[in-house]
C-alpha cells in the first residue's frame, strides 16, 4: 500500500481531461466500471458513491482477470481517491512486475520497478543516475512494459462485457458486508440521536428534525443534497419517532424504533428517504428477533439465519433491472409480480416486503446472538453461486415454486415439496415463529373468507379500479405445485378480466392481502366463500415447518436441505 498526497499525481491531474473519454463496460444504478480511453496504458476506473458498489464492481473485475503461472492472483495496480462525494479507483492490469531494462548490465540498465504511483505517473528512481537519465519516452516505455498488453487488454473487457449476472458466491465478498435498510419516509422525520453522531463536521445528539425544502434537505437552517449521522461510540443508537410496520398488511401499525448504525437521508422524487447502514451480521440479529420470537429453538435460529444472510447477499449483489415491477399485460388479462428491484435507493426495507428489520427496538436475545455468530459468513449455493432463499410463514402443507410466484425463471433448489409439518396447533411452537401481532392471526393453515357479491363487487372494482360489473365468478385458470393460483379469471356482467400472479391475486380480495393463493371457490345464492390453505407465497422454507422440525431434532443443515433441494452450505466470509 502507498499513500500519495492527493492532487500530486499526473493521472489525478488530468482527470478532469480523462474523465470526459471513458467507455462504459459494467453500467448500474450506482456505479460505473469503465476504460480509460486516452490513458497511454491499459487502464479501467470504477466510479462509484458507496465504497459497497466499488467492492461489487472490481469482484467483477477480479474474476476475469487471468493469473500468471505460479502466482496466486491476477498482477494489477490501484489508484484511488475521493473526486467530491465519489470514490474513483484506477486499476491497472499489468503483465510485467519489472521491464527488462531492470535486469540489465551498465549503462543500459534502469533501476525502475514500477508500483502503483508510477504506473499513474510519477516515476520513482532509487538511483540518482536513472533520475537524471530517465525522459518521457524512456519512461512511458517502462510502464507500457509492464501494463497489460492491447490484444490481451481487448480479452478481458470482452469477458467483462460477456460476463453473467451471477458471480460465484466466493467472488461477492472476502469480509463482512454493509447492508443499506430503508426504514421510512416522508415530508419531514422526527428522530433522536441516542448518544453523539457526527454530521457535517459537527458533533451532534438530542433531537432532531429534516424537511423536505426545494428538492433539498432541510437541516439546522441549511440545505443538503445528503445527510449522514455517523455513531461516535458503540453504545450511539437513534430513533425515529414515526414507523410504519405491517404496511398494507392487516397488522400494519406504527411506533417509534431504534437502530444502530449510521443514519442517512436522501431525497427521493417528492419525500425523504431514512436509511440505515450497518454491518450485515448487525442487521441479521434484529431481523430473526422480528420474524421470530428469541424462544424458538437453537437449530431454527440457525436455519432462519443463513436463509436470512443467503437472501440478503443475493438481492445485494444481483443486477437490478430496469423498472419498478414486472408484469405481461393483454386487453383481458394482467400478471404482475413484485420483487425488490422497486428499491433502487438502498438494498432491502425494513418490512415484509423483504424481511422485518426493526433494529434494536427490540433486544435481541443471547440465542439469536449466538445462532448469527455460530454460522457467521454461511450461505446457502447452488452449483456455487448464491441462493435465493425465499421463506414464508406457512406453506399449507406443501411449498411452492418460484417462477409461479415470481418471473418465469425456475430456480432448482426452490423446488415443491412436501411439507408435513406446519399443520399444528403447538403454541409453543407457534410462538416461535409468530411474535404478538403475527398472533392476531390466529387460522393461518386453513382459513375462511367470505364476501357478498355487492361486497366482492366493490372490492374487486376499488382494489384493480377497473369496471366488471356484478362480479359473478371466480375461476382459477392455473394452479402452482402448491395449488396456489397465479392465473384466476374474475367474470363480471359486462366483462371478464384475468389477474395474476399469486399476489396480485391475493390484493384483489382482501382489503388487505388474503392469507394466500391457494384457495377454492364456493358459490352459493349471495355469497363468495374462499376456503384456503397456508400464509404467504409458500417458497422455500416453511417458517413454522421448520419451527416444527426444530422441536423435533432436526439440525439446522438438515432443516435447510430439505426445503432447499440440492443447495449445499458454504462460508463465505
Amino acid at each position: 500500500m502507498q499513500a500519495g498526497t492527493s492532487g500530486i499525481l499526473p493521472l489525478q491531474r488530468g482527470w478532469a481531461r480523462l474523465s470526459r473519454n471513458l467507455t462504459a463496460v459494467v453500467q448500474t444504478d450506482e456505479g460505473q466500471l469503465a476504460v480509460v480511453d486516452d490513458y497511454p496504458v491499459a487502464a479501467l476506473v470504477i466510479k462509484a458513491y458507496e465504497a459497497r458498489t466499488c467492492q461489487q464492481l472490481f469482484s467483477r473485475l477480479y474474476h476475469v482477470m487471468d493469473v500468471a503461472p505460479g502466482d496466486d492472483e491476477p498482477m494489477m495496480n490501484i489508484v484511488g481517491w475521493r473526486q467530491d462525494d465519489d470514490f474513483v479507483l484506477v486499476v491497472f492490469p499489468r503483465e510485467k512486475h519489472r521491464p527488462d531494462r531492470y535486469y540489465y548490465h551498465g549503462e543500459r540498465q534502469l533501476l525502475v520497478s514500477p508500483g502503483a504511483l508510477d504506473m499513474a505517473g510519477l516515476i520513482i528512481t532509487p538511483r540518482r543516475e536513472d533520475y537524471d537519465s530517465i525522459d518521457a519516452a524512456a519512461a512511458l516505455d517502462v510502464l507500457k512494459e509492464c501494463a497489460l498488453q492491447p490484444r490481451a487488454f481487448e480479452l478481458l473487457v470482452e469477458r467483462l462485457k460477456n460476463q453473467g449476472e451471477e458471480l460465484p458466491a466466493e467472488a461477492l465478498t472476502a469480509e463482512e458486508p454493509v447492508v443499506a435498510v430503508g426504514i421510512v419516509s416522508g415530508q419531514q422525520i422526527d428522530f433522536v440521536l441516542n448518544g453523539p453522531h457526527q454530521a457535517k463536521g459537527a458533533v451532534v445528539s438530542g433531537c432532531e428534525t429534516v424537511s423536505l425544502s426545494e428538492g433539498g434537505l432541510l437541516w439546522r437552517g441549511q440545505q443538503y443534497r445528503e445527510l449522514r449521522f455517523v455513531p461516535q461510540g458503540e453504545d450511539a443508537s437513534f430513533s425515529l419517532l414515526d414507523v410504519t410496520i405491517g404496511v398494507g398488511f392487516h397488522w400494519e401499525r406504527h411506533e417509534k424504533q431504534t437502530f444502530r448504525g449510521t443514519l442517512r437521508f436522501l431525497v427521493d422524487a417528492d419525500k425523504i428517504v431514512a436509511i440505515n447502514d450497518l454491518p450485515v451480521e448487525q442487521y441479521l440479529e434484529s431481523v430473526i428477533s422480528s420474524e421470530m420470537s428469541a424462544t424458538s429453538s437453537t437449530e431454527l435460529l440457525k436455519a432462519h439465519a443463513v436463509v436470512s444472510r443467503s437472501w440478503l447477499l443475493y438481492q445485494m449483489h444481483k443486477e437490478r433491472r430496469d423498472g419498478f415491477f414486472s408484469f405481461v399485460k393483454k386487453d383481458d388479462e394482467q400478471l404482475r409480480w413484485y420483487d425488490r428491484e422497486d428499491h433502487t435507493l438502498f438494498d432491502v426495507c425494513a418490512d415484509d416486503h423483504c424481511q422485518r428489520y426493526q433494529g434494536i427496538t427490540r433486544a435481541s436475545n443471547p440465542q439469536v446472538a449466538e445462532a448469527v455468530r455460530a454460522t457467521r459468513g454461511q450461505v446457502l449455493c447452488y452449483d456455487g453461486e448464491l441462493c435465493d432463499t425465499r421463506f414464508s410463514k406457512c406453506c399449507g402443507g406443501k411449498t411452492e415454486e418460484f417462477q409461479y410466484c415470481w418471473e418465469d425463471a425456475p430456480k432448482p433448489y426452490l423446488v415443491s415439496v412436501d411439507c408435513p409439518f406446519c399443520h399444528t396447533n403447538d403454541r409453543h411452537v407457534l410462538a416461535q415463529v409468530l411474535n404478538d401481532y403475527d398472533q392476531a392471526t390466529p387460522d393461518f393453515y386453513d382459513w375462511q373468507v367470505e364476501y357478498t357479491q355487492e361486497q366482492l363487487t366493490d372490492l374487486i372494482a376499488r382494489k384493480l379500479k377497473l369496471s366488471l360489473g356484478i362480479i359473478e365468478a371466480l375461476e382459477p385458470l392455473s394452479r402452482g405445485k402448491s395449488g396456489r393460483i397465479w392465473r384466476l379469471r374474475i367474470v363480471g356482467s359486462e366483462r371478464s378480466f384475468i389477474i395474476g400472479k399469486e399476489l396480485e391475486i391475493r390484493r384483489a380480495l382482501s382489503e388487505t392481502h388474503l392469507l394466500s393463493s391457494n384457495f377454492t371457490v364456493e358459490r352459493t345464492a349471495d355469497r363468495f366463500i374462499l376456503r384456503g390453505l397456508g400464509w404467504g407465497h409458500g417458497v422455500g422454507l416453511c417458517q413454522i415447518g421448520a419451527a416444527v422440525m426444530g422441536e423435533q431434532g432436526y439440525r439446522y443443515n438438515e432443516i435447510l436441505l430439505y426445503y432447499y433441494r440440492g443447495a449445499e452450505v458454504k462460508k463465505i466470509y
